[in-house]
């Protein structure tokens, strides 16, 4: 069970790739975040996982909010059977000392955005007055890594960004991240050109985990390592497979309940709204994005990589094609790049038997 809290639609940042609305600018009451969280609770099974993340905007902003939602995690887990974790995804400006202090003690996963070199980082990633926000971002980053936390790091690129991406993760590695996680940016047009820089990019970002895996160096890259998990297990299983409106939920601001944080925007009561924590789920909607879910394209079943793809992620059709159950080009594209790029990682470790890879794979087992 997954399930996100939106804390607020504010934000110090201006991205033009942010799914967050802009019209919205109020940030969720407590009483509503203890509704979101006690719902998610409800409907999930005895020792089931449930992950709680908090997002935004930016939800750094409302970090006394956290702390007092986490208080409420913590009496209500003592209720319960089920394994709980915490997360949260910052674009890393507003990051202090007494909020690492927290998420240390508190045992949250912390996630910064950013998206590569000042160069790169800068084209779509800025303060709202214009000015880069890179400095500030990088150095926080510091900060975390030289106090041991454990951190990831969530780079977008794009068809302006795909070019630098084995750059980008050549700095990540450099700067000791331990864990990258790189995602296209699926609300840009990206032209034929712009796909023929995909295969490329992924091949050098396979070349550089392997050496880092053939030189000790132990980096988890999301794109690669969930491919190669799938190549071990045979395919996707059943949960593997998109949750929205059964294992995933989002919950805005507001209170309202969507399928995925992605599908909030504007929180306009739009068709992906399913209710509201304050009066519970609309049945009638909830089926209507149950039957939103799944892969009709006919290419994605003739496919032959088909069981290794993303194609059923709801939000990611949303944006590319306007349906949730259809597959845009890009995603196409994008994932036959990762796929390949996993199939060389996976051959090359294997055949040289690095045990650091095989202890790397086994704690992702280990974890579920």
């Amino acid at each position: 069970m997954k399930a996100v809290l939106s804390l607020t639609n504010r934000c110090n940042l201006s991205c033009p790739y942010c799914y967050s609305g802009k019209k919205q600018q109020n940030d969720m009451e407590l009483a509503t975040a203890e509704m979101a969280v006690d719902f998610a609770i409800d409907r999930s099974s005895p020792r089931e996982k449930i992950e709680y993340s908090f997002f935004g905007g930016e939800p750094l902003l409302c970090f006394d909010l956290i702390q007092e939602i986490v208080t409420h995690i913590r009496m209500r887990e003592q209720e319960i059977t089920n394994p709980v974790t915490l997360s949260i995804t910052t674009n890393g400006t507003v990051l202090d000392q007494a909020m690492l202090d927290f998420f240390r003690k508190e045992k949250v996963n912390l996630c910064i955005s950013i998206d590569g070199m000042q160069d790169v980082h800068d084209i779509n990633r800025s303060y709202a007055n214009g000015a880069s926000c890179f400095r500030d971002v990088i150095a926080n980053l510091y900060t975390v890594l030289n106090q041991h936390h454990s951190v990831q790091v969530n780079a977008v690129y794009g068809p302006e960004t795909v070019k630098s991406l084995p750059e980008t993760v050549a700095f990540f590695i450099e700067q000791g991240v331990p864990a990258i996680h790189l995602n296209p940016d699926i609300s840009s047009i990206w032209s034929r050109e712009s796909y023929t820089y995909l295969d490329e990019a992924f091949s050098q970002i396979a070349r550089q985990y392997t050496h880092c895996f053939q030189q000790g160096k132990e980096v988890a890259i999301n794109c690669i390592d969930s491919k190669v998990l799938l190549f071990l297990k045979g395919g996707c299983s059943d949960e593997d497979h998109c949750g929205m409106g059964e294992s995933q939920w989002a919950f805005a601001a507001s209170g309202n309940i969507y399928p995925c944080e992605r599908l909030i925007g504007e929180d306009d009561g739009s068709s992906f709204c399913m209710g509201n924590v304050r009066n519970d789920l609309m049945e009638d909607r909830r089926l209507k994005v149950l039957d939103g879910r799944g892969n009709r394209n006919q290419e994605c079943r003739d496919c032959e990589l088909s069981s290794y793809c993303m194609n059923q992620c709801g939000c990611s059709n949303y944006y590319m094609t306007g349906y949730t159950d259809l597959a845009g080009s890009l995603l196409c594209r994008s994932e036959k790049a990762a796929i390949g790029a996993a199939r060389y990682v996976l051959t090359t470790l294997s055949e040289s038997e690095n045990e650091l890879f095989s202890d790397h794979l086994m704690r992702y087992f280990n974890r579920e």
